[in-house]
């Protein structure tokens, strides 16, 4: 089955298969979220199996998140994903105000945070400028991803499956270890407050931002191989592989520290190895948190260029990002922007204010982009794929979507506010390259 746009996008070759797109998707998702999130969460909620829970949680929203945007890319299989679909359903400004804040904060900031994480783990094990290694490992990245589409994609597989190993090498030191306790998985600690649907919320968001990565795959939908089939396959693989992993960890986590050992560390997986290892733990968790940081910033560069190369071919940003390298098959000069852009961040050093403040307005892209299924068939963009339960699983997760905008607006509206402030700047923007894009709701050339 393919669909009515599963031409290959010219000048880019469909040549990611199953495994690419799966590791991909696993790739940008497991970074340094999942080191850092557990303790917030636990200090949010006290008993272990609600801790768990959360990621549970936060798995099935992923995965029907996952499932919904697999539709919308089967229906239109090209680069750029989320930006394509908000220009097909609701016209050429949706799409530019999602690739602004993609390429202003969220995307540039996730790489910049996420070199810098590297650069912070890496000095634990040699003494090296965290800022100058950050910035060293953008343009290492970009410079892979720009000398050719496999290249890239290789060094996304090799890292990926280098991650999950040392995860997997983690959780098996935490079974081994003599301090581990099963009493630790069901023990509520004493000081604990009571749980409440905001701390729930709290704790929800920060498992989703470790979830954040799932929307990857379609930004790179115009390059993997029958989408139609490969696409929610990939998806689906990728999301449950990761709560596999999370779940795995946290376990691991629980069964040697217990919920009040989490709550206080400023690095559960740190401390979790040197219940097994000793002092040379922390020298584990490093480079744990090494291989893990550099896969995510490696997915993150290549599949967000994508987005901006889109954008560019769409006539919304600068013409020259729309080109493809004829000798590389690849958007080079959208991922040099990207790196420079991210590069700029790394020395700003308020990205991440900025990214917190963002994350709200991504989430009403995401509520946009499902509410698309059920107007693009009106704007004659037939859906050729339908995900199992569709479209109740699409009905709940814009309900889910809905709760979670209320929540952040209702736990923090400065930041959902300033979201919102930072989107209308990209206005001046879309203005000064609107005459070069197509009219309100055109199809793309």
């Amino acid at each position: 089955m393919t669909g009515p746009d599963s031409a290959a996008e010219p000048g880019l070759a469909r040549s990611l298969g199953l495994f690419d797109a799966t590791l991909l998707g696993v790739g940008t998702m497991v970074g340094s979220g999942i080191f850092f999130v557990p303790a917030s969460i636990a200090a949010q909620l006290g008993p272990p199996w609600l801790q768990l829970g959360v990621w549970v949680v936060a798995a099935l929203i992923s995965l029907l998140g996952a499932l919904t945007f697999a539709e919308l890319g089967v229906a239109l299989p090209r680069v750029g994903g989320l930006l394509v679909y908000l220009k097909e359903a609701y016209g050429p400004v949706w799409g530019f105000l999602y690739g602004w804040a993609l390429f202003a904060i969220v995307q540039s900031g996730s790489i910049a945070a996420v070199a810098v994480a590297f650069a912070t783990a890496l000095e634990k094990l040699v003494p090296v400028p965290t800022t100058p290694v950050a910035v060293g490992v953008i343009c290492a990245l970009t410079a892979v991803n720009a000398l050719g589409v496999r290249t890239g994609v290789w060094a996304q597989n090799l890292v990926t499956l280098a991650k999950v190993l040392v995860i997997g090498g983690l959780v098996v030191l935490a079974a081994t270890t003599t301090s581990g306790s099963l009493a630790h998985l069901s023990t509520t600690p004493a000081g604990a407050a009571p749980v409440t649907l905001g701390g729930f919320g709290i704790a929800l968001l920060a498992a989703l931002w470790a979830f954040d990565g799932w929307i990857h795959t379609s930004y790179v939908a115009g390059e993997i191989r029958d989408p139609a089939r490969t696409l929610p396959r990939a998806n689906c693989l990728a999301v449950v592989g990761v709560m596999l992993l999370y779940l795995a960890l946290n376990t691991a986590y629980l069964w040697v520290l217990g919920a009040d050992g989490v709550a206080a560390s400023a690095l559960p997986a740190a401390d979790t190895a040197a219940a097994r290892l000793g002092r040379a733990g922390a020298g584990f968790a490093a480079l744990l948190v090494l291989v893990a940081t550099l896969g995510a910033a490696n997915g993150m560069v290549l599949a967000g260029a994508r987005v901006t190369y889109a954008m560019a071919k769409e006539g919304m940003f600068l013409p020259a990002a729309g080109r493809i390298d004829p000798r590389l098959g690849t958007p080079a000069i959208a991922l040099v922007l990207q790196g420079a852009w991210a590069i700029g961040l790394v020395f700003s050093g308020r990205y991440e204010q900025l990214f917190t403040c963002v994350i709200f307005a991504e989430w009403i892209f995401f509520g946009m982009g499902a509410a698309a299924i059920f107007v693009l068939p009106r704007r004659g963009h037939p859906l050729p794929y339908r995900a199992p339960g569709s479209p109740a699983i699409v009905a709940l997760f814009l309900l889910a979507t809905v709760a979670l905008l209320v929540s952040t607006l209702l736990e923090t509206p400065r930041d959902a506010l300033l979201g919102l402030g930072l989107l209308v700047l990209g206005l001046p923007a879309y203005f000064y390259f609107r005459p070069a894009a197509p009219a309100l709701g055109g199809s793309a050339p």
